[in-house]
């Protein structure tokens, strides 16, 4: 997340400053996705912005679309765990 109320400085502007924060934080990903206040939404030549309007004014949210962040967490087939096997019914006995 990254606020920045400089009414000097663009939305675009705001979203580049927040997209390099981002980046030096988190150096091996690239955003996807920045979703920021429904009234600020404009565009940006290679990330998707998404207008919220759950989102505040000066707010930008940098991240990655949910389906991106899923595949970059699977693992590859060969070493998935497989579900583990059911537990075996106890019988109860009388004594």
């Amino acid at each position: 997340m990254w606020y920045d109320d400089n009414p000097k400085l663009s939305v675009a502007h705001k979203i580049e400053d927040a997209i390099g924060a981002y980046r030096h934080r988190f150096p091996q990903t690239t955003p996807t996705l920045v979703l920021v206040n429904e009234a600020e939404v404009t565009e940006v030549a290679w990330i998707e912005v998404r207008g919220m309007a759950t989102v505040h004014r000066n707010t930008v949210w940098v991240g990655l679309e949910r389906e991106d962040q899923l595949k970059e967490m699977r693992l590859p087939a060969a070493t998935t765990p497989s579900a583990p096997a059911a537990k075996p019914q106890r019988r109860k006995t009388r004594s």
